[in-house]
């Protein structure tokens, strides 16, 4: 139960009250910047499978999955939550079902 209390929490510290409302067709590219850097690699893919406006921050949320290539490995997929401005990902590999709490919160 002490993750629905810290993960929303988490969440307002990554919002940069700096940055100007992003325009909705402007956030899957800001998704794209925020996993790779994340990630710290180059992408292989991303599928954003929604965008929505934040019901408790400005601007939106995104979630989808991504896929990145690991060497001789092939193609790691996960999944992802975004929120646009602040450009912070949460991955699947963060662990504590993180990416189930807002998957489920914004229908995803």
């Amino acid at each position: 139960m002490k993750l629905f209390a810290i993960a929303p929490a988490l969440l307002i510290l990554t919002a940069a009250p700096g940055d100007p409302l992003p325009e909705e067709r402007d956030v899957p590219a800001r998704v794209d910047t925020a996993l790779a850097r994340r990630l710290g690699a180059e992408l292989a893919a991303v599928e954003v499978e929604k965008i929505a406006p934040s019901t408790d921050l400005p601007g939106f949320v995104a979630c989808g999955r991504v896929s990145e290539d690991e060497q001789g490995q092939g193609r790691r997929t996960e999944r992802f939550f975004a929120v646009v401005p602040g450009n912070f990902a949460i991955l699947d590999r963060d662990g504590g079902s993180l990416v189930d709490v807002y998957w489920k919160r914004y229908g995803c």
